[in-house]
């Protein structure tokens, strides 16, 4: 086992002179290995991934290569993060290519299972887990950076960075959704950001500095808080969408610090995209700036103790961390793993600088070098200017009522003709709303079905499009009813034992409010009468008097006031 502590401090202690991407977690020299080859039928490998209080598990397979219908699949305890691999291994870049040496998508928590389940009877060559990574604990950290000068971190003076959803409700929330967190090779982190209508990611060449690594970063978006104060301030923390596990180099240059990343598939329908400003800013000019330091839940830095208000342009020209030109300087803060962040200033939303280092004043690459270099390669719509796009206008008119004790139905009036679709947010206090699902275009209703019964839900809606989010919708509020009572759950796993004169049906009870069973019986499928009931809880019944060597057909239903519910139909033929 190797613990790369060491190389974290000697990250954050070269911060002040040149960038690197945060280390956030141990990379672990430990090898696991199917047969080879494996034999096929069931599960054919299984291992535990566990370091306690971590904050993610990452796996690194160096050989993958599994028979037809095999696959491994890697999951949380609690199977709510779930990944599978098959064939040759990682499928990157839209399927440009497959990868048998690669990182395997993060999974959240402390714990991570790596099981194979072979399918076919011939097995296949199996796999090699050369290493894996356990994100960090708070406690080690905390104590690598105990008495160091906060500096290196660069905040400056005090930290005035807050969560992103303090923010919810300003166009400053809304620029950010196009902001991402990068987990490059299993333990780095950096800031990445859509850039343009294509669908493309730009960060720093630190960050993301070949296809190799390109192929081997998660991009996470909207890994945020429930609201404003819940706490996100750990490794990874507060997941939110993996969008993409690979992505096309398209162009990078270390002078500039900068790479341009195609994702496989376009997201900028949901989350929008930013432009750059073709021209630098001007000193004083007010800035923010939306990252991910330290690898936590995104935040916003938008005032600045130093500057005495808001953040603010303090130089055009600072010292370049590295190659040239000269830096954007600014007093805004930002941590480790906030390189690549997006620098944006107040007045327009344009980006004006690419963030790429720290050590008050942190600094940033100025954008018309980059847009020099890019060429050809600038995405669509990648720079502002002239009539910006327009975020769409509000819906009005939401309606919300309670059909069903499990079914509000939702309408409202669209009075845009740019959206891209509709954003769906309720609460069960009318204060605090989270997003439940989105609906596309000149869609005006929506159903929600996961309410639960006897409660009062509020609900608002509002457009969206690249540009942004519209202002909200009215509130609309509906309480559902309490739920009829139901008939029981239909029995399962009918089983028929045959004798002579005689046939024993067992079967599983799966309810815990049934009256009794019904027994059905006749000569064919479809002739089914009822012979007898027997009592609530019984799970068995004798049928004698039978002819010999004949076939029957049985089904046990459930029932009491409210109905009843049948299993399948069996046949057993007596002796």
């Amino acid at each position: 086992m190797k613990r790369l502590v060491l190389f974290l401090m000697l990250t954050v202690l070269a911060l002040g002179l040149y960038s690197q991407p945060v280390q956030i977690g141990d990379e672990i020299l430990e090898a696991y290995e199917t047969m080879h080859p494996y034999k096929g039928g069931g599960i054919a490998f299984e291992q535990v991934f566990h370091n306690p209080g971590s904050g993610y598990i990452a796996v690194h397979f160096s050989a993958f290569d599994l028979g037809p219908g095999d696959y491994v699949e890697i999951f949380s305890p609690d199977n709510q993060f779930s990944f599978t691999y098959r064939g040759k291994g990682k499928v990157v870049r839209g399927g440009e290519a497959v990868l048998s040496n690669f990182w395997a998508r993060h999974i959240p928590g402390d714990t991570a299972i790596v099981r194979l389940y072979s399918n076919n009877r011939r097995g296949g060559w199996g796999f090699v887990i050369d290493k894996w990574v356990a994100g960090y604990q708070a406690h080690t950290i905390e104590a690598l950076l105990t008495g160091m000068d906060a500096d290196i971190e660069a905040v400056c003076s005090t930290d005035d960075k807050e969560w992103a959803k303090c923010y919810d409700g300003t166009t400053m929330y809304d620029k950010g959704r196009a902001v991402a967190r990068l987990l490059m090779n299993g333990s780095s982190a950096c800031t990445g950001w859509l850039l343009g209508s294509e669908g493309h990611i730009i960060t720093n060449n630190h960050c993301i500095g070949s296809q190799s690594t390109a192929d081997n970063t998660d991009y996470e978006f909207m890994a945020e808080g429930a609201n404003c104060t819940t706490n996100c301030a750990s490794w990874l923390a507060c997941p939110g969408t993996v969008e993409a596990t690979s992505g096309t180099l398209v162009k990078t240059d270390t002078a500039l610090d900068y790479t341009l990343v195609l994702l496989p598939t376009n997201i900028t329908s949901t989350y929008g995209y930013l432009q750059f400003r073709n021209s630098l800013p001007t000193i004083g000019e007010r800035i923010y700036i939306a990252q991910h330091p330290g690898a936590w839940a995104k935040q916003l830095a938008v005032v600045s103790d130093v500057d005495g208000g808001y953040c603010d342009i303090y130089s055009t020209n600072a010292a370049p961390c590295t190659g040239g030109p000269g830096d954007i300087g600014y007093y805004c803060d930002t941590a480790g793993g906030s390189s690549g962040s997006p620098v944006l200033a107040y007045s327009d939303h344009l980006v004006v600088s690419l963030h790429h280092c720290g050590t008050c004043p942190n600094r940033g690459i100025p954008i018309p070098p980059i847009i020099t270099h890019m060429g050809s390669s600038i995405p669509a719509n990648a720079i502002g200017g002239g009539t910006p796009p327009e975020p769409p206008a509000a819906p009005s008119n939401l309606v919300a009522n309670a059909v069903a004790c499990n079914k509000v139905d939702l309408t409202w009036t669209d009075n845009s003709d740019n959206e891209s679709g509709f954003r769906i947010e309720r609460s069960t206090n009318g204060a605090d709303f989270g997003e439940i699902n989105t609906v596309g275009a000149n869609v005006t209703a929506y159903s929600d079905t996961t309410v639960a019964e006897n409660t009062s839900y509020w609900y608002r809606v509002r457009a969206y499009n690249g540009a942004g989010n519209s202002a909200y919708s009215n509130t609309a509020t509906a309480t559902t009813p309490t739920c009829p009572p139901s008939p029981p759950a239909a029995p399962s796993n009918l089983k028929g034992t045959p004798a002579k004169t005689s046939v024993t049906l067992s079967w599983t009870d799966n309810s815990n409010n049934e009256d009794g069973f019904r027994i059905y019986r006749g000569l064919s499928a479809g002739s089914l009468s009822l012979i007898t009931t027997v009592g609530a809880n019984v799970t068995s019944y004798v049928n004698t008097g039978l002819s010999r060597r004949t076939t029957y057909y049985y089904k046990v239903c459930s029932y009491n006031a409210y109905g009843e519910s049948c299993s399948s139909v069996i046949s057993v033929k007596t002796k």
